[in-house]
């Protein structure tokens, strides 16, 4: 769904208004690239309170469940690395016999990943990293517009 040009978009020497993306489409595309790469089963971001804002899982997977989940620990690694004198959380991930969840930190809330086992854990959380990068930019950029 695309959006439409609203009259507070600049316009251009061509007459055409320039068309920035929205939040929600910036962030449903930095997590559709996530997914795409090679053992990602599927992603989510979610506020720190829980809240679903975007989602890119398979049918089996219980999204309020996972959400609920990764709410809890994004907000602990944030709190844990303030307590530690750390500076601020960026990823972690959490490893199991069956697959990997890495968890990314950004002004709107937790990006996080769920990876088979035998994921390229650093290319993952080199991507991931990107992506929270993307987030930050996204949500500083619309803010200030």
């Amino acid at each position: 769904m695309a959006d439409s040009p609203t009259p507070s978009d600049s316009i251009r020497g061509s007459g055409e208004p320039t068309h920035r993306p929205s939040r929600a489409q910036a962030f449903r595309e930095t997590l559709f690239e996530l997914v795409r790469l090679d053992g990602v089963r599927g992603g989510l971001i979610v506020t720190p309170d829980g809240l679903v804002i975007t989602s890119e899982l398979p049918p089996r997977f219980p999204v309020e469940a996972l959400a609920a989940l990764a709410a809890p620990r994004g907000r602990e690694l944030e709190l844990g690395a303030t307590r530690l004198e750390r500076g601020a959380f960026r990823t972690a991930l959490f490893s199991a016999d069956d697959g990997t969840v890495f968890i990314g930190g950004s002004p709107v809330g937790y990006l996080t990943l769920l990876t088979d086992r035998n994921v390229n854990v650093e290319g993952v959380r080199m991507a991931l990293g990107r992506a929270v990068d993307r987030l930050r930019g996204t949500w500083r950029t619309a803010g200030a517009a």
